[in-house]
């Protein structure tokens, strides 16, 4: 899942059927073969998303330099494509030797047994217990590894240390709660001049489910539970999710939200803040780190996102490698992998606006130069992304579920109660269509 890119859930849905038939047509690589990944020859295809092929092109180009032996061409695919070209790739037989699948999508694929099994080599990895959880989560089925992360993309709670200032509030006390909040929403708009206290993207429904999930999360509630392949929703009943929503109610009907609230569809996410005209954004670390100026860089602050009384949590996305069956050139994807997750390789994802999936990358060095990546690092211990067939006709869908519910409880807000019954049948409907 990433913060920058908001996927088109038409070709989403169309990636999703072609899924089902996607059935992998190559071998399963032995990955357990003396020397596999070391010293391996010839080319290695590597298929990447254009939303991480930045810094996907910027290791590409590290290793060819370094490894004679060994060249690695990356193909950069569009996002709104990139699920659907995979699947028809695979599907012909002509799958690249390596993929940066959005993490969020890793399920589809192993659930069709599209990737290889990769367990026995990432055991011996002696950095495993180091990587994000919440992606090399995705990146599992029945204990075994289908891939490993690849670099990550979270979601945070930033404020503007100037406006808390002038409004009165500590700047160096960040909202830990939702009383927090909206307290310093309030105060933060009363300083008028076109100032707003929060800022949401209420079209964006990718947006909405990076950056409102985690709140949810942060209580140890979660909206669908069981495993991949055989969940339930849990809509109506979750009090996490009730309360969320009420905020958010309250931070719009109050207008303490930015007007363009209403109408952000993702174009444009985040501009406001970026100007200067919003005490309180949540939104992902490159968002803001990429388009900010120094001068406001050096009046923000960011925090994990908070829980209703406390507690955090982040959206865990960003990308996952993995090697498609059948792949030519296996041996090489993999020591391609192990270049790309080494700590000097990793250390240079802030740099393209991203998070190392490492968490032993954070020294004192690091933080003293990426102060908000090492939040982001710290905070994904307690990341999470949702293991489902289902996410993008949920949550990624325009008009789905996911939107409706909250559009119904937020934006308009009349009938609460009616909103989260109607989502629950919806998410239901969403998980058996995605799991038939």
């Amino acid at each position: 899942m990433s913060s920058r890119t908001v996927v088109l859930a038409a070709a989403l849905l169309i990636a999703t059927a072609t899924m089902a038939a996607c059935g992998s047509t190559g071998a399963e690589p032995d990955v357990s073969a003396p020397g596999f990944g070391d010293d391996a020859t010839g080319v290695v295809t590597f298929w990447d998303r254009n939303t991480t092929s930045p810094y996907g092109q910027a290791l590409v180009n590290e290793f060819n330099a370094t490894h004679p032996h060994l060249k690695v061409e990356l193909t950069q695919v569009q996002d709104t494509v990139y699920v659907t070209k995979l699947a028809t790739a695979i599907r012909a037989g002509s799958q690249p030797d390596l993929v940066g699948v959005d993490d969020i999508n890793s399920q589809l694929f192993i659930h069709n047994q599209a990737f290889a099994d990769l367990t026995p080599v990432v055991n011996q990895l002696p950095f495993l217990k180091s990587l994000s959880p919440g992606q090399l989560n995705l990146a599992t089925d029945n204990g075994r590894y289908y891939g490993v992360p690849y670099v990550a993309d979270v979601s945070l709670l930033w404020y503007n240390k100037a406006l808390f200032r002038k409004a009165g509030l500590d700047p160096n006390t960040p909202p830990t709660n939702y009383a927090d909040i909206l307290a310093d929403a309030k105060a933060v708009a009363a300083l008028g001049n076109g100032i707003s206290g929060f800022s949401f993207a209420g079209r964006c429904e990718g947006c909405l489910g990076f950056t409102v999930l985690p709140d949810i999360w942060a209580t140890g509630t979660y909206l669908l539970n069981g495993a991949s392949g055989a969940q339930t929703a849990d809509v109506a009943g979750n009090a996490a999710l009730r309360r969320t929503l009420q905020l958010y109610r309250q931070l719009w009907a109050q207008h303490l939200s930015s007007p363009t609230s209403l109408t952000e569809s993702g174009a444009t996410w985040g501009n406001d803040f970026l100007t200067g005209k919003v005490g309180i954004f949540p939104g992902g670390y490159g968002t803001v780190t990429q388009s900010a100026s120094t001068s406001l860089l050096r009046q923000l602050g960011v925090v994990a996102l908070p829980g209703p009384d406390g507690g955090t949590s982040i959206f865990d996305g960003g990308a996952n490698f993995a090697i498609p069956k059948g792949a030519k050139n296996a041996s090489g994807a993999w020591e391609f992998i192990k270049f790309a997750l080494s700590k000097e390789s990793q250390t240079q994802a802030p740099a393209e606006g991203f998070t190392p999936v490492r968490n032993d990358v954070l020294t004192p060095a690091y933080a003293a130069k990426y102060p908000f990546d090492a939040i982001a690092i710290r905070a994904l211990n307690h990341g999470y992304a949702p293991k489902t067939l289902a996410y993008n006709l949920i949550f990624n869908q325009p008009g789905g579920p996911w939107l409706t519910l909250f559009t119904d409880a937020v934006i308009r807000g009349d009938d609460l109660d009616g909103a989260l019954r109607t989502a629950q049948t919806q998410f239901t409907d969403a998980i058996t269509e995605a799991e038939s």
